[in-house]
């Protein structure tokens, strides 16, 4: 059957070997520098900002076009 040897041992004992997996998984990461952090951080804020600014225009707009089509 398909799964039976992953039910053997403990919960508690599946539980801490996931853990050291996922650590053993963290540490082959490739962290970023502390420079490139910020610059990527800067650039998601001015991206964000942007089209944050270009979808409130566009709203604008079409409220606009709404209130002449239907004299609000």
């Amino acid at each position: 059957m398909k799964g039976q040897g992953a039910a053997k041992g403990s919960l508690f004992s599946r539980f801490r070997g996931y853990v050291r997996e996922v650590i053993a998984e963290l540490r082959k990461a490739v962290w970023p520098t502390r420079d490139e952090t910020r610059r990527l951080t800067m650039l998601v804020i001015v991206t964000s900002l942007a089209v944050g600014l270009f979808l409130g225009a566009v709203d604008l707009g079409f409220t606009e076009l709404v209130k002449l089509f239907f004299g609000g």
